[in-house]
């Protein structure tokens, strides 16, 4: 026993007590095989690494101001834009809405310096919105004004009766196609603004090198902007090719309103009741002038017809015997080498050609005919005869001659406004 005793003593003993010799031994009789320590212990597998999204959150927080200010000056400037284009072609375009729209997003995303959040969005998509509607009051208000005008009145921009008329006419303002622009220029605010989702990066792999290989050519764009605009910085491009392309869509909106159609409003009441003039003119029945669309190639293709509805420039007699020249819309009844009677029967006055009465039923009413006088005309060749359909209220080719063919502009083929008067035909 003492012996044994000695031979535990001169064993030695580490710090860690009698748990390290089990460490060192599988059970710690003499002979046992020694065993290899435990790996170290690895740190927990983290999740893949997101890449910084734009969305900063809590960062655009900071420009949120800012980019409420922007917005809200570029709604402004969108529609008073609108306002102004309605004034100056007395139409309301829609594909300013998609404009407005584009406009206060990106001027939201400049605002905020490229950053990107649910909130920056919501200040565009808002914006946007304001900025339409502001621009269809403007649009409704400044062509109301213009036809107050016609009749020596004047309205107020923002006075009580002008928002009255507005309100009683929302119906009729925002039509069907209307709603369409609106939501287009609240979906690409929506867009431009939109927060770029967080994508998760890949864990590094090691690959081996390829071996080194001859750089490929770089490969033009067939753009050109694109390949003006290569060495620009990145942001600056994108706004030259915004800029590039509505000017080229204003660019082919002119150059459709030049060759192919063109709006024009009815000014008075020479053409009742089947175009309307805006009350409370004379003879006026609409609360609205229709506003009217002109083919202006058709004429290229076949010869003006007995009783199209066209549109023309004047002889500079009208100015003369009607006090107003310019661009008139009248209805074509006398074709060239025609001889065109008036001729008096019951108190009206009845249309011959060529010895034949003519069959007008289907676009002039009895009360719309005129007293006379009884007159005859002899249409020049290369010339046309125009009437309006309220004979009583038209000042036409019976007082100022006939229209030289090189002065017809185009046939009207559509009423596009107010929305309850939109015809085809």
């Amino acid at each position: 026993m003492e012996k044994r005793a000695e031979q535990d003593e001169e064993r030695p003993v580490t710090e860690h007590g009698d748990a390290d010799r089990d460490w060192w031994r599988v059970d710690g009789g003499a002979g046992s095989a020694p065993v290899q320590p435990p790996p170290p212990p690895q740190p927990p597998p983290q999740a893949p690494a997101l890449e910084r999204s734009r969305d900063t959150g809590d960062a655009g927080r900071g420009v949120l101001p800012l980019a409420i200010l922007a917005g809200l000056l570029a709604a402004l400037a969108g529609a008073v834009g609108w306002g102004l284009v309605a004034k100056w072609t007395d139409r309301e375009v829609g594909a300013v809405a998609w404009a407005v729209g584009f406009l206060t997003g990106f001027a939201v995303l400049r605002a905020a310096g490229g950053r990107r959040s649910s909130a920056l969005q919501a200040v565009a998509v808002v914006s946007a919105l304001l900025g339409v509607l502001a621009g269809k009051y403007l649009a409704f208000a400044l062509i109301v004004q213009e036809d107050a005008k016609q009749t020596g009145q004047s309205i107020g921009l923002f006075s009580s009766e002008m928002r009255t008329m507005f309100g009683d006419s929302i119906g009729q303002v925002f039509g069907l196609f209307d709603l369409l622009w609106i939501a287009l220029a609240v979906a690409t605010a929506w867009y431009v603004v939109r927060p770029e989702e967080a994508v998760a990066a890949p864990a590094p792999e090691r690959v081996p090198e390829p071996e080194p290989a001859e750089p490929e050519p770089r490969r033009r764009s067939r753009n050109p902007v694109d390949r003006l605009t290569e060495g620009l910085p990145h942001g600056l491009r994108v706004t030259i090719d915004w800029v590039v392309t509505i000017a080229g869509a204003v660019a082919i909106v002119l150059a459709i309103k030049a060759w192919v159609v063109n709006p024009y409003r009815i000014p008075s009441s020479s053409m009742e009741p089947t175009l309307h003039c805006a009350r409370p003119a004379a003879g006026c029945e609409a609360r609205f002038s229709d506003r009217v669309l002109a083919n202006r190639f058709i004429y290229h293709f076949r010869a003006p017809q007995r009783g199209d509805i066209v549109v023309f420039k004047t002889p500079p007699e009208a100015r003369q015997r009607c006090g107003a020249g310019g661009t008139f819309v009248k209805r074509l009844i006398g074709l060239p080498g025609e001889t065109v009677s008036v001729r008096l029967q019951r108190g009206y006055a009845y249309v011959y050609i060529d010895g034949r009465k003519l069959d007008e039923s289907k676009y002039l009413q009895l009360s719309r005919r005129d007293a006379g006088p009884e007159k005859v005309f002899k249409v020049p060749q290369g010339q046309y005869f125009m009437m309006g359909d309220n004979r009583s209220q038209s000042c036409d080719s019976r007082v100022w001659g006939s229209v030289p063919r090189q002065n017809i502009i185009g046939k009207v083929f559509a009423t596009y406004w107010p929305p309850n008067r939109i015809s085809i035909g």
